[in-house]
């Protein structure tokens, strides 16, 4: 998110442009269900910067002839560094003080991408989606950099570009340089169409430099285009044209928030969808421009929003680091309180680093310190970050970072002799990270599991629709054979039921939950599951202890734009699936056990955050470290009812 550039007078119209964006993200990011096209604000940035900076790029050309690279490099990062290197200090000295061991363990490598602008492309190389989340892990306070590596690598390349093409074509060339722009933001339009996966995660197309440097491009073009028309001839046409551009303005703005509140990230958007939105923003900007004081230029140049446009960057890199700590667990409040209280300390933290960090230092408060030391700074504080960043987290075991489809394996400390495998899906994760070591030292507990891979197979349906099948889910049996294999387990607990309350589609047909098609086909998966460990665990019969589905309390759950938290959490779901659960004890009384969650995390019959004052589930699924603990203190003298020479652990 590039604040608004130095220099080429103020507009104070593209500033409450940028404030309406950065809200929205922010809403978007709570999460709340009604943004549900949030994230078409980080186009309105990119389109916005590609604008402006094309425009002090163009004036440099026509006054000098060239432009001042190093110049521009030193105006960007003198703007830029400074609230950066602010923010990741304090988050990389701050969240893993918070949150210790469930630290990501990403966050050393996505701090130092974002310092160096690449966090998009390590977001990809990484497997960080944008639009899924999964198992208990706290999300990475650097996940929002991504958009600074974008705008970065436009702002180290398009300088040099523009020289290219003025020497290439010359001045009078400005309308091959505007089909240049237009034909490479159709190419990276193109790309994303031809990367972009029907069906999978979006998140490659979403982070890639390639296939988002259409916005900026966009932005661009525009540019280019205005300064091709003289200004008395413009200024004729605004004329002749006002009703029609300020009509257009009022639409455009219109179209821009219908987008924003009700456009979800689903296949066509990346099939033109991206070049479509910011192509129609870009009239917006256009109207604003021509007509700056037209009625919807005055309204968006509106004071408050103006100001809050221009303290942008600095709400952007902030809030999504304090959402990340600023969690009901830490503060003791939900609901409007929180959200007020993380808005507010957003915006207390984005104008102290505005006004006595980045303004200052804008001004040349640099400078004071004389030219030596002055050009010293920057780099001494850039590399003090870094070390920040590579130390800050020395020492914390952090929690592993996991993607869908992808096979984890948490194993215990210490020599314990009693073997405890957990198999199952990321809430099996959560019990396995969590298990208190401290209560059953003698317990050597192993979780071998799958990240977004139910029991039953991944193809589910949420509200009559097929999902596309989830890469990465097809050998989970094989997975925890390898576990029994490696561990020679006691006990092997095994955890399901997030994703089997959804409905199923096999081939051509449909599998509806609660039915007596459904019912056979999750049978069948447990028993091929059950009979892939007994085989590796040879003659000896292998005990397996299931936790029933209790009652699940998912706030949002989105995946490819689907809220799939509402079919999660519906009661009568996970009662269908409990009813299998029965029916497969029962087809193997001496060896399958089922111990009712419901007991623990559900004592009233429903869903509550809290039990005896304990938030036992970060996200209504998940256990966190304190839900884990009592879990396990619930469950292990059960266990050992059932399977004789079971650790009763410390009091």
């Amino acid at each position: 998110m590039s604040p608004r550039p130095t220099g080429g007078g103020y507009r104070p119209a593209l500033d409450g442009l940028r404030a309406v964006s950065v809200l929205t993200i922010m809403l978007f990011h709570v999460p709340y269900d009604w943004v549900t096209g949030g994230y078409w604000s980080v186009n309105v940035f990119f389109v916005v910067s590609g604008y402006l900076i094309t425009g002090l790029l163009l004036k440099e050309l026509d006054r000098w002839g060239s432009i001042d690279l190093v110049g521009f490099y030193a105006r960007r990062a003198k703007r830029l560094l400074p609230a950066l290197l602010l923010m990741l200090v304090v988050v990389s000295l701050a969240v893993p003080r918070i949150f210790g061991d469930q630290t990501p363990a990403t966050i050393k490598g996505d701090g130092l991408a974002a310092l160096f602008y690449v966090a998009n492309w390590r977001m990809i190389l990484t497997g960080q989606s944008y639009f899924e989340q999964f198992g208990t892990a706290v999300e990475s306070p650097f996940k929002h950099a991504w958009t600074l590596g974008i705008e970065e690598q436009y702002y180290l390349i398009f300088p040099i570009l523009m020289i290219v093409l003025f020497k290439a074509f010359g001045r009078g060339g400005r309308g091959k340089i505007l089909a240049v722009m237009i034909a490479l933001a159709g190419l990276s339009a193109l790309v994303m169409a031809l990367v972009y996966v029907p069906g999978g995660d979006p998140s490659r197309v979403y982070y890639g430099t390639d296939t988002r440097m259409q916005d900026i491009l966009v932005g661009a073009a525009l540019a280019v285009a205005l300064s091709m028309v003289p200004r008395q001839r413009l200024a004729a046409f605004t004329a002749k044209r006002r009703t029609e551009i300020v009509v257009l303005g009022w639409v455009v703005a219109a179209l821009t928030l219908f987008w924003f509140f009700f456009i979800p990230a689903s296949g066509w958007v990346f099939y033109g969808g991206y070049l479509l939105f910011d192509s129609m923003f870009a009239l917006l900007i256009l109207s604003v421009e021509l007509l700056p004081a037209s009625s919807v230029a005055r309204v968006i140049s509106w004071r408050p929003l103006a100001w809050i446009g221009m303290l942008s960057y600095g709400l952007y890199l902030w809030h999504f680091p304090l959402f990340v700590v600023m969690t009901p667990e830490h503060l003791n409040i939900s609901g409007v309180p929180l959200q007020i209280a993380r808005f507010a300390a957003t915006f207390l933290l984005a104008t102290a680093s505005y006004y006595l960090v980045e303004n200052p230092i804008r001004k040349g408060a640099l400078r004071r310190l004389g030219k030596r030391i002055s050009a010293v700074v920057p780099l001494a504080a850039v590399a003090a970050t870094a070390a920040v960043i590579a130390l800050s987290v020395n020492g914390l075991r952090l929690a592993p970072a996991a993607q869908a489809g992808s096979n984890t394996v948490v194993s215990g400390e210490g020599d314990g002799k009693y073997s405890l495998l957990i198999v199952g899906d990321s809430v099996g994760f959560s019990l396995g990270y969590n298990f208190p070591k401290q209560v059953y030292p003698d317990v050597k507990p192993t979780a071998t599991v799958d990240f977004g891979c139910g029991t039953a197979e991944q193809n589910v349906i949420v509200s009559g629709k097929r999902q596309p099948s989830e890469k990465g889910c097809d050998n989970v049996f094989m997975h925890w054979s390898d576990g029994v294999g490696s561990t020679k387990p006691k006990v092997v607990v095994w955890t399901l039921g997030p994703w089997e309350v959804f409905d199923h589609y096999v081939g051509d047909k449909n599998l509806a939950v609660g039915s007596p098609a459904y019912a056979d086909y999750l049978l069948g998966r447990m028993e091929e599951g059950l009979q892939t460990m007994q085989k590796a665990a040879g003659a000896q019969k292998l005990p397996v202890v299931i936790p029933k589905v209790p009652c699940l309390g998912q706030p949002k759950y989105v995946v490819n734009g689907v809220n799939m938290a509402t079919d999660r959490n519906d009661p009568q779901r996970a009662a269908a699936v409990n009813d299998i659960l029965e029916k497969f004890a029962a087809k193997h009384p001496d060896q399958v056990h089922l111990a009712d969650t419901s007991q623990l995390v559900c004592p009233t019959g429903k869903f509550t955050e809290k039990v005896n004052g304990v938030k036992l589930r970060d996200d209504g699924v998940h256990y966190t470290q304190a839900g884990a603990v009592a879990f396990w203190k619930w469950l292990m003298p059960q266990i050992a009812k059932w399977v004789p020479g079971t650790p009763a652990g410390k009091p």
